[in-house]
């Protein structure tokens, strides 16, 4: 009996055992839970290895210096959310060609992305400077995981760490499944303002707000105006790698391309300069992409209007995950106006 009132319930066909092809709204709140927790459980498990090794006689304050650590240190995130894009995806059995990573994006796409993220380094970096110094006058201890940049391996080895893992990985999460399951219960515009928010405070701190909010703009404006995914890596490595040469080359010449942010002219150019960067988003906003999706999955109005569920409808999850990143965000400020020992 109740084998025939289940199958009078759901007909088992061979469809039935196929993977989704696309996010449930309802799951990003464990999504984003998992990202969370996921880059610090991580590098709890380096933690514990380099506790092992200070037991067996090991300086501490060797293994801190060392490069080896450094290497491992900035593995933790991308290995992590590495973990989190393939074992959510398995757990709920969506297809990875919901992530929407699409390498055909054409060659005037692949040019606006290198202009996109020579305007958001160049246009940003003196407002994200001011900002570093105004909290820098409040006590705050700016953070920076750096390698040695005294050579071209390091440099490699940088781009490869701190420009191409993350850029990979953090848009596979971000991008590839936040955004694009959150576009399945919100609007447009929430689910990329509420998706770059997730982004910023991932980043667990006062000092990674601003920038990250930004770029989390723009690289999901980018992946909804191409449909593809692999446009915002293309720009997120491209950023990363612009500031990661620029230092390189910094540190090879001693070169100082420090401002003084005590001058007032500094702040009206960082102001300037900004506004001029978001009015080239903009611009290309209106007349290249024209304000149109590009994503033919979504320029199906009705079916998209049927499929919002909206704010009021989210689940449990999702408010606990957004409450759980604050607290994160909280608990890393506060750390980072602690007195450094």
């Amino acid at each position: 009996m109740l084998y025939n009132f289940v199958m009078t319930k759901q007909k088992i066909t061979p469809q039935t055992f196929e993977k989704a092809k696309f996010y449930n709204p309802q799951y990003m709140g464990i999504a984003y839970i998992c990202a969370l927790v996921a880059p610090y459980v991580i590098s709890l498990l380096l933690l514990l290895v380099c506790q092992i090794v200070i037991s067996s006689g090991v300086p501490a304050e060797s293994i801190e210096s060392s490069v080896v650590y450094t290497i491992f240190s900035c593995l933790c995130s991308p290995i992590a959310f590495a973990i989190v894009f393939f074992a959510f995806n398995k757990v709920k059995k969506v297809s990875f060609s919901a992530a929407k990573v699409k390498f055909k994006i054409g060659i005037v796409n692949t040019v606006v992305c290198f202009a996109v993220a020579l305007i958001c380094v160049f246009g940003m970096q003196y407002l994200i400077g001011g900002i570093d110094y105004v909290l820098q006058l409040g006590g705050y201890n700016l953070t920076q995981i750096s390698l040695p940049m005294d050579n071209f391996g390091w440099l490699v080895l940088a781009l490869i760490l701190m420009a191409l893992l993350p850029a990979i990985f953090e848009e596979l999460v971000f991008r590839g499944i936040l955004l694009n399951g959150l576009r399945k219960g919100l609007s447009d515009i929430s689910a990329l303002f509420i998706s770059a928010l997730m982004f910023a405070l991932m980043h667990g701190s006062i000092q990674q707000l601003v920038y990250p909010f930004a770029l989390g703009l723009v690289l999901g404006w980018l992946a909804m105006r191409t449909g593809s995914t692999f446009t915002s890596m293309l720009v997120h490595f491209l950023n990363n790698a612009i500031v990661i040469i620029i230092n390189y080359f910094t540190v090879r010449h001693g070169l100082d391309m420090s401002v003084s942010y005590t001058n007032a002219w500094v702040w009206v150019l960082a102001i300037v300069v900004a506004a001029v960067a978001g009015v080239l988003i903009y611009l290309i906003e209106r007349f290249y992409f024209k304000g149109k999706n590009q994503d033919e999955e979504n320029d199906q109005q009705t079916e998209k209007q049927q499929s919002k569920t909206g704010f009021k409808n989210m689940p449990i999850s999702f408010w606990v995950s957004i409450g759980v990143a604050v607290i994160i965000f909280i608990i890393g400020t506060a750390i980072g106006f602690m007195p450094s020992a």
